[in-house]
């Protein structure tokens, strides 16, 4: 979780580390792209955006995150 902004107070999260292993990477954009390729609906981890579609979309997410290494800190 990140501050996006001061005034008013917003935070937002990273999405798109679908295995939950503290970093968005390949394993975690493959798995949505297979999920995407084989038309994969409903209330799965993989879609990233909540419309109960893993599409391109999702796929677009996981990769820009991947792209920008995001990943979690913890102590």
């Amino acid at each position: 979780m990140l501050q996006a902004d001061a005034s008013p107070v917003k935070y937002a999260i990273y999405s798109a580390d679908v295995n939950q292993d503290g970093t968005v990477d390949a394993t975690d954009v493959s798995t949505i792209d297979n999920d995407a390729s084989n038309f994969v609906s409903g209330y799965v981890v993989t879609d990233l955006t909540g419309d109960h579609f893993v599409d391109g979309t999702d796929f677009a997410i996981a990769d820009n995150n991947a792209a920008n290494f995001v990943r979690t800190i913890t102590p």
